[in-house]
């Protein structure tokens, strides 16, 4: 077989994935027209907790038609009045660029504001920015350090993320051992991230023993949360019988759904599927597309594309580099950090 298939290897939450949608808890019901009235009402008055919540009501399109512009006014009224999550939430949208023009400084001394008052989700944005260096100079230990505020606090996303440091001693002394310790403690949580990485740990066998059946386990309850690295991971799992029982057709629709979300390695899964008949007829044209697609996604497929191209007309591949261009078009992945919404929080 042409194909030797590598796994998405940890993750932090942080150029992966798009921004954090700002967003009004699934625990809270949605907002009507009449309630986003007297919301509008308290906030003229000059609530800053009302004008914060007019804010999410705006970014979300709840009761109102959504406006981002109009989110960004009433989430700054409410921080200048000093509301601790309208704070952190004017940092994340000068971040990422929502509702304004973006700002990583402007973002900085919002989030550094909120940050000295104790907020968790600003201590993890910091802890992405200084990592990435937007704004400022990258500084891993600086990063670790604000991770480590929010995780003795019991906020996951810093726990994963400072996890994800021990695992890889990215601003600390490298220790696995505490990394999986780390992605455990995130991943009852339910977060996603922190599945996919105690999952990894699992599968790999670093930190901790190698275990086949909690690196399926923990990656289905990723998957199944609609997360692209784990579905394609499990997809592996599957195709190749490791820890559960082989199952093309399943390992085939895991790919199809981590690739219809933009990850490049789920095309090297569905390549390989397409030349070997796993789950599917035989197609070296898709074949191909996935595996060009894939290219151009940043995978190192130069070689197997060589081999794949042998078995094509010239007019194959043209129609297959256009399918592919087609698909990349369609699947793009904004490079950005995912900051926290205060409001996610529960702030």
């Amino acid at each position: 077989m042409r194909f030797t298939l590598s796994v998405t290897g940890l993750l932090l939450l942080i150029n992966y994935m798009s921004l954090a949608q700002t967003t009004i808890r699934s625990s809270t019901p949605l907002l009507t027209a009449n309630q986003v009235a007297q919301l509008l009402t308290r906030a003229q008055s000059g609530s800053p907790r009302d004008q914060f919540l007019l804010g999410q009501a705006y970014a979300k399109g709840q009761g109102v038609r959504q406006d981002l512009a109009q989110a960004f006014v009433w989430c700054l009224r409410a921080a200048d009045r000093g509301d601790p999550g309208a704070i952190t939430e004017v940092g994340r949208m000068y971040a990422e660029g929502s509702g304004v023009r973006q700002d990583y400084h402007q973002a900085l001394m919002w989030f550094q504001r909120a940050a000295g008052d104790h907020d968790a989700p600003a201590q993890n944005n910091l802890g992405l920015m200084y990592l990435q260096g937007l704004g400022l100079h990258s500084d891993y230990r600086s990063a670790a350090e604000w991770w480590k505020k929010d995780a003795d606090q019991g906020l996951p996303q810093a726990e994963s993320n400072l996890g994800v440091a021990y695992f890889t001693g990215s601003g600390v002394e490298q220790d696995r051992s505490r990394a999986v310790q780390l992605f455990r403690k995130a991943a009852k949580s339910g977060l996603a991230d922190a599945e996919f990485n105690l999952a990894y740990s699992y599968e790999s066998g670093e930190g901790i023993r190698q275990d086949l059946g909690q690196a399926v386990h923990w990656y289905r309850s990723a998957a199944e949360q609609g997360y692209p690295p784990a579905q394609s991971n499990l997809g592996l799992l599957y195709q190749a019988g490791r820890g559960v029982t082989q199952n093309s057709k399943e390992a085939l629709r895991l790919f199809r759904l981590a690739a219809s979300a933009g990850n490049s390695k789920a095309l090297v899964g569905l390549a390989q599927a397409y030349y070997a008949g796993l789950g599917v007829d035989r197609d070296p044209v898709a074949e191909y597309m996935c595996l060009d697609a894939a290219s151009l996604s940043g995978e190192d497929v130069a070689e197997v594309m060589q081999m794949a191209a042998r078995a094509l007309k010239p007019s194959e591949i043209a129609e297959a580099q256009r399918q592919a261009k087609e698909w990349v078009a369609n699947h793009k992945v904004p490079l950005k950090a995912n900051l926290l919404s205060s409001f996610d929080s529960g702030r």
